[in-house]
């Protein structure tokens, strides 16, 4: 699980900016892109999910690889956005807009290189609530990757 906190979550590589190529677009940018264009875009070392749902609350996020194209299931999702992702170290995880990791983590086996990642999201199995905790179970995601032709 990881909290969306202003409508935002990322999955971003674990160099960060470090071993970003020079024609990458800045975070920044990239941030100020997200709450104007489709809901899930990214760029060199990070991937942005931008919520319809609360602007605070906790969703579940599943991470696959694969080899090649995934079949696609759109019947089970609401919504899916396929983008482009380079990855420096290989290595990816869920993170809040404040660095909180969920822990999460994918190892897409090969660094330096581009993949493609189709996100779905579907509504999740209803609003939980708890003490001064962000809300559970308003959205699901998935994320799914796979390499990007050279």
């Amino acid at each position: 699980m990881i909290t969306v906190e202003y409508r935002q979550a990322m999955v971003m590589d674990l160099d960060g900016a470090k071993g970003v190529p020079e024609w990458a677009e800045d975070l920044w940018e990239l941030s100020d892109r997200a709450n104007v264009t489709n809901w899930f875009i990214a760029t060199a070392n990070v991937g942005i999910i931008t919520s319809e749902a609360d602007e605070w609350h906790r969703i579940e996020v599943t991470l696959e690889l694969w080899d090649g194209e995934p079949p696609a299931d759109d019947v089970l999702w609401a919504r899916g956005e396929t983008v482009e992702l380079y990855s420096s170290s290989g290595k990816l995880h869920m993170v809040g807009p404040f660095g909180n990791s969920s822990g999460k983590l994918i190892d897409l086996r090969e660094q330096a290189r581009n993949w493609l990642v189709r996100a779905n999201v579907r509504p999740g199995p209803g609003a939980r609530y708890s003490d001064e905790q962000p809300p559970e179970g308003l959205e699901t995601y998935r994320l799914q990757f796979w390499p990007a032709l050279p």
